[in-house]
């Protein structure tokens, strides 16, 4: 079994995979003819070509640039208590809030102070191609001791958010929000909090690579429980594989809401904003105020069930999109996806909670006037009646009028097997056009996602944000596809270059589950 990142590195340089014997099947070559099934016959828009710049100018500009700087390296952060060792970008367990206006330039300095190659991903921003930082398909790695700079327009407003983008690292510290703020926001909202949900498991007795080869150990060759984590036993001084062990054989949690597992990892603590439920990072408001929460799932491998005690929210937004507004007492927020919801704040200091889906273990933070006395005891818990009561899934929503994909017949349609090896940890996108997703700009393109495997998968696509026409044409950049299904999505060319579409539980793209996006001329 090839690991993943050499596996695109041969793709990127245009060999031939399908002979591989991957699982038997087509991998994720950028080589291959959508026609005739040959490798050398078409003509790929890369990174670094024409067509890119010409795409990012043509983007509407404010003219107006906002800069900001990162570093990633090497740091000890407080989760609640308790110090661990982890990479980060110097700010804690979250990296800086990046935030723009529609139309803006970004501009990062990325400085890499780790002891290892990095790169970040500006996740569901329609990005000029040679931005989207994907070592080795978008950019070469960011390598220790260096300096990159990414510069980008972020065309459309919304709740994004960036992370690292190579082997294991965003389940480090190494993630943060992306907001690009709406100069022409009809929201209603007075003010604004984002909520960052993750699950953590670096430096608590082990290691993102130790856990990844618990699960697999050809991939990569294989602590003790926080607040708000499940109720692992682990042995007193074991080593880093001994933990990992212990928290990927707990069981696999169970959800009807995304047709049965869950997840393998029973993550030892959930954090809200780089905190744990024992030290929230409480947000204020006034009383009475129209509260817009921007929520962002950045976690690895778990899906959340988000509530707000006291209080119904009604969901404006998905992935930077919005939508029909929804009413809901609790929402289910997959890994990488992003809701953005209003309460109007009631006088009080109430419990924000996300419910590990399916299984123990919880993130917390406390909402609070400025009227109200603090909470005695700001961990209340992972249960609030919220939680149990009108959930309401992606699936119910539709897309406000202005998102909406113009009605037309696809000029490409495809098909994607999301598959897994038997009972091993292999993932992947299988099928006769899974190393042939081919396109050309202007045309509508149509994927459907047959799920055969017995677990959901949370399917991203860079560059493009799509239409999934079962939810009357809901915009997302980030679907869940649920066991035993096939989910179609649609999206127009319009952003030329070499794009991966993958699962994004991080696990399942480590251990395989990718393929790309290719424009030809």
């Amino acid at each position: 079994m090839l690991g993943r990142r050499r596996f695109l590195s041969l793709a990127t340089a245009g060999v031939g995979l399908a002979g591989i014997g991957v699982l038997g099947v087509t991998g994720c070559s950028s080589s291959s003819d959508a026609a005739s099934g040959t490798t050398d016959k078409l003509d790929y828009i890369k990174p670094t070509d024409p067509e890119v710049a010409a795409a990012e100018a043509a983007r509407s500009s404010t003219g107006r640039t906002v800069a900001y700087a990162l570093t990633a390296g090497l740091g000890t952060v407080d989760l609640g208590g308790r110090f661990v060792d982890t990479w980060t970008y110097g700010t804690g367990a979250l990296a800086p809030e990046i935030r723009s206006t529609a139309s803006d330039t970004v501009r990062v300095s990325v400085t890499n102070s780790l002891p290892s190659d990095t790169s970040i991903h500006w996740h569901g921003i329609r990005i000029r191609n040679d931005m989207d930082g994907v070592p080795p398909v978008t950019q070469d790695a960011i390598v220790p001791g260096s300096t990159f700079e990414y510069s980008f327009v972020a065309p459309d407003p919304g709740t994004y958010w960036y992370h690292s983008h190579s082997g294991l690292q965003a389940d480090r510290g190494l993630f943060g929000a992306l907001i690009v703020e709406d100069p022409d926001d009809t929201s209603g909202a007075d003010a604004d909090a984002v909520l960052v949900l993750d699950d953590w498991v670096d430096g608590m007795g082990t290691s993102p690579e130790a856990v990844m080869a618990a699960l697999n150990p050809d991939l990569h060759g294989g602590g003790h429980a926080g607040h708000g984590g499940a109720n692992v036993p682990i042995p007193v001084g074991a080593d880093e594989a001994t933990v990992a062990t212990a928290l990927t054989s707990t069981g696999h949690g169970d959800s009807q809401a995304l047709g049965g597992m869950t997840q393998h990892i029973a993550y030892p603590m959930h954090l809200i904003n780089g905190r744990p439920p024992n030290d929230p990072a409480v947000v204020e408001a006034a009383p009475g105020s129209r509260l817009r929460l921007r929520i962002v799932n950045a976690g690895a491998e778990t899906p959340y069930r988000f509530a707000v005690a006291g209080h119904r929210m009604t969901i404006i937004a998905v992935d930077g999109y919005d939508v029909v507004p929804t009413e809901a007492d609790a929402i289910l927020v997959g890994m990488a996806q992003r809701y953005d919801v209003m309460v109007t704040v009631a006088s009080g200091a109430w419990p924000i909670v996300a419910a590990v889906e399916g299984r123990p273990g919880y993130a917390s933070t406390v909402l609070r006037t400025t009227d109200a006395a603090p909470l005695t005891d700001p961990d209340v818990g992972g249960s609030i009646p919220e939680l149990g009561r009108e959930l309401v899934l992606e699936s119910s929503l539709r897309p406000a009028a202005k998102t909406v994909l113009t009605p037309k017949s696809p000029d490409r349609d495809y098909q994607v097997d999301l598959l897994q090896a038997g009972d091993r940890y292999v993932w992947a996108m299988a099928g006769a056009d899974a190393g042939k997703l081919v396109m050309k700009q202007g045309e509508r393109v149509r994927i459907t996602m047959n799920n055969t495997s017995t677990m959901w998968h949370p399917m991203h696509t860079h560059g493009h944000t799509f239409a999934v026409p079962e939810y009357g044409g809901l915009r997302r950049d980030t679907v869940n596809v649920l066991p035993g299904t096939s989910l179609a999505i649609e999206f127009d060319a319009d952003n030329p270059g070499e794009w991966m579409f993958h699962c994004h539980n991080a696990y399942h793209f480590e251990a395989g589950m990718t393929a790309n996006l290719m424009y030809i001329r």
